[in-house]
């Protein structure tokens, strides 16, 4: 009985001592909203991300982090990006090297996640009726994006620890690329 109480004490202690991370990543204070953009233009977005309109903060506190020999906290994160169009999956991309980051709020950049390279590399369904990806790069259509309902989930992991950053989504409509009927 001595032996079941002191197990039971000991991973209670355990337990409330758990290196965990909790936290989460917004888009202008958001972590689920829609765009409006102007064109369908994947350079005009990453512009967009780049100049300040579209701004990604991350933040996250921790519990019994250790710290490096030089008294820093640092957490690895894995980025992983999830972009959808008209509901289906187009890519599911996961950095290969995890981030450093330590605790806090702070801007991430659009380029820590692969949205922006997956949406320019959307496949377009080719019909009999509809222009090939040669014509169409002949016709200026390069960097653009086919038209369709997008959703982008970009997701921050913990290594190496538990607990979750709540995950950012947004969305946008696109209509046809300009020059098309």
């Amino acid at each position: 009985m001595k032996k079941l109480i002191t197990i039971v004490l000991l991973s209670t202690i355990l337990s409330m001592h758990a290196q965990s991370v909790e936290g989460k990543i917004t888009l202008n204070g958001k972590s689920k909203t829609e765009l409006k953009l102007e064109n369908n233009s994947a350079v005009q977005l990453f512009k967009e991300f780049k100049t300040g309109k579209y701004q990604l903060r991350f933040s996250f506190d921790g519990k019994g982090l250790p710290t490096n020999i030089y008294k820093e906290t640092i957490v690895f994160f894995e980025f992983i990006t999830t972009v959808k169009r008209d509901g289906k999956l187009v890519k599911n991309v996961v950095r290969k090297q995890p981030i450093p980051y330590f605790p806090g709020e702070m801007f991430l950049p659009a380029d820590a996640f692969d949205f922006i390279g997956t949406l320019v590399n959307v496949d377009v369904d080719v019909d009999e009726d509809e222009e090939t990806a040669d014509q169409m790069l002949k016709k200026g259509f390069q960097g653009t994006m086919p038209e369709g309902n997008y959703t982008v989930q970009l997701i921050v992991k913990p290594v190496g620890f538990r607990g979750e950053i709540k995950p950012l989504e947004f969305s946008f409509i696109l209509r046809k690329r300009p020059g098309r009927i």
